[in-house]
């Protein structure tokens, strides 16, 4: 699978467990969320674990 990466204040496109490339800290977003526009500005989350889409 690619690498899935989201900005803040972005959409996100694929649920799960993201990780903040700057500070690592983890968090999980759901699809259609949008990722906070102030964490660390201009650094992506990237997902780490993706949900499973049977019980998303």
């Amino acid at each position: 699978m690619a690498e899935i990466f989201g900005n803040g204040g972005e959409q996100v496109q694929v649920g799960g467990e993201y990780e903040c490339s700057e500070c690592g800290v983890r968090r999980h977003f759901t699809a259609g969320e949008t990722f906070p526009p102030d964490h660390h500005a201009q650094k992506p989350w990237t997902l780490y674990v993706k949900d499973d889409e049977e019980n998303a």
